[in-house]
């Protein structure tokens, strides 16, 4: 809208100075002919004056020129300096408003390229900002790791005499189990998560070089939901050490209470530990290892 106005004021400014010129050429055709009537004029009346002075005596005074041609003449003048300088200040104009418009069609031009070269920037970023999730992920991975590890050895080392008392009730070989299958599970995730790092870079690669090619957002989404499962898996994997960690607790301490009565000659017959110790329920389904997650890539 605002090109069009300057479009219409360059247009009307245009007609003007037209118009103007073309009053301007009439005018000085008319200070030509009143030049050339005057000097006819001048040239008529110093023949008339010559002739009377031959007549009359030289003690009689020359007789003033006419004044009201001259008087024309300097007016016409005047007119055509204004007009004159009136073209000259609307071309001005017309270059100052052509200048203008040249820069809000460059401008227009440029503003959808930024837009283009921003787009892929952002999404830059953002991929800057996964890979930072995806290495943060890793070293939780790792950590969850070592703190089932030394879990492990720490029981295994306070309690062997219990470990092998306890090899024949269902259900006692179920931490090992458990601990195996985090294993797995955390080792299946860092290669995962390796292979969706590696996968990344080429895609950032793409980005810098081809900034048309990054219209498409799905590999972006795939990939942010697949952090969303890894984390959900770390949390449940948690959990589930929490649960096992407080059943091994209660089970030692059972025991310890277990084998403290024995000592003391306050429990039941040699065969009470095995009598007192829970049958495993039907009812009562062992804790179930942790489910298979969807592969990340």
């Amino acid at each position: 809208q605002e090109i069009n106005s300057y479009r219409q004021a360059i247009q009307t400014m245009a007609e003007d100075i037209l118009s103007l010129r073309k009053h301007a050429r009439v005018l000085e055709a008319e200070n030509r002919m009143l030049r050339n009537h005057l000097i006819q004029e001048e040239m008529e009346e110093e023949q008339d004056n010559a002739d009377k002075t031959q007549k009359l005596k030289p003690s009689l005074p020359m007789p003033p020129p006419p004044v009201s041609m001259r008087q024309k003449l300097l007016l016409s003048e005047l007119d055509t300096k204004k007009l004159r300088d009136t073209v000259q200040h609307l071309q001005n104009e017309l270059i100052r408003k052509n200048d203008r418009e040249k820069e809000l069609l460059l401008y227009q031009t440029q503003q959808p390229q930024a837009a283009l070269l921003k787009r892929p920037q952002d999404k830059l970023q953002k991929m800057k900002a996964l890979e930072e999730t995806v290495r943060h992920q890793e070293k939780v991975i790792e950590k969850m790791e070592g703190l089932l590890k030394n879990k492990l050895q720490k029981d295994v080392g306070e309690n062997p005499a219990d470990q092998s008392s306890r090899g024949g009730l269902p259900g006692e070989n179920l931490p090992v189990d458990l601990y195996s299958v985090l294993l797995a599970e955390n080792s299946r995730l860092r290669a995962e998560l390796d292979k969706s790092r590696q996968q990344s870079a080429p895609i950032i690669l793409q980005q810098q070089a081809l900034p048309d090619l990054l219209t498409n957002t799905s590999d972006k989404i795939n990939l942010l939901a697949k952090l969303e499962q890894a984390q959900n898996r770390i949390l449940s994997l948690e959990s589930q050490l929490e649960d096992s960690a407080r059943r091994w607790g209660r089970e030692k301490q059972d025991l310890a209470t277990q084998l403290q009565e024995q000592e003391n000659g306050l429990g039941h017959p040699s065969n009470s530990i095995i009598a007192d110790q829970p049958v495993s329920d039907p009812s009562k389904k062992p804790w179930p290892r942790p489910s298979k997650l969807d592969p990340l890539m």
